[in-house]
């Protein structure tokens, strides 16, 4: 069975230390909680920190970079030695914790309008080599995830696989995120595509937590769909919360375990 996990550690109104047990994995922001800038001994006194929230194995990152758009790979204003110092700080925090599947936000891969979407294309291969040198050596494998922006390299998911396989690195593959998905009106049926491909996936509710408005149908073939390729990787809920998050974070496990045991039956 694929893992069902959850990204803590992003909103103040979401505190770690109050999540419901059960989980299988937990996901973690980089740029929040590993913040590579910041001094080893400020490192050692959130790695504390984090560990006195006794989260289920950290396994996934998200945010994988800082400021959101304000750090951008492509473009006409990439600072390369920011870029790379930020990397291989943030894969040594990320090994300490024993995280294998860092996803990076294709947020930060824009075509800025009068930039060459060649350059950029270089730029992000650039970029993306770099992820996997160090992915490489600490043994992940990076999730670029695919935002539906079509002012980006790859908005849609099956442009994030032409990428990553244009890039032809093992540690670069792709995270299918459903809110995004939706937005394009993107076929599920793409992540069967490319199985290989897809080592994470996100899953969000109406305007908050998985389970809540009536997504049960897209959540069902989600599941059906990740069930039948093997998938055997994280789905993160992901996503606003709405509500006292002890016990809502309770009732979205409850509703995506029964949900996945539901179809691993039929």
């Amino acid at each position: 069975m694929f893992k069902i996990g959850i990204l803590i550690g992003d909103h103040d109104d979401v505190p770690p230390e109050k999540l419901a047990p059960g989980y299988d994995f937990a996901e973690i922001p980089v740029s929040i909680l590993l913040t590579p800038t910041q001094s080893s001994s400020v490192w050692q006194e959130n790695k504390a920190r984090i560990s006195s929230w006794h989260l289920p194995p950290i396994t996934t990152a998200a945010y994988f970079l800082e400021g959101g758009r304000t750090t951008p790979v492509t473009g006409p204003h990439v600072d390369w030695e920011h870029l790379e110092f930020w990397t291989k700080r943030a894969f040594v925090r990320m090994a300490e914790l024993g995280i294998k599947v860092p996803g990076v936000y294709g947020g930060f891969f824009p075509v800025p309008e009068g930039f060459s979407r060649a350059e950029a294309t270089d730029q992000a291969l650039r970029f993306c080599s770099l992820l996997a040198d160090e992915a490489k050596k600490h043994g992940m494998v990076v999730a670029l995830e695919p935002m539906a922006d079509p002012h980006t390299l790859w908005p849609r998911y099956l442009d994030g696989i032409a990428f990553a396989r244009e890039l032809g690195r093992p540690e670069v593959k792709t995270m299918a995120d459903l809110a995004y998905f939706l937005k394009l009106g993107q076929p599920l049926e793409d992540i069967a595509k490319y199985p290989e491909y897809c080592v994470h996936c996100h899953i969000a509710g109406e305007g908050g937590q998985p389970g809540l408005g009536d997504r049960v149908a897209v959540h069902r073939r989600l599941f059906e769909i990740l069930k039948d390729i093997g998938y055997e990787m994280g789905v993160s809920a992901a996503s606003p919360w709405v509500g006292e998050f002890a016990v809502e974070s309770a009732k979205t496990l409850a509703y995506l375990q029964n949900l996945r045991a539901d179809v691993y039956r039929s």
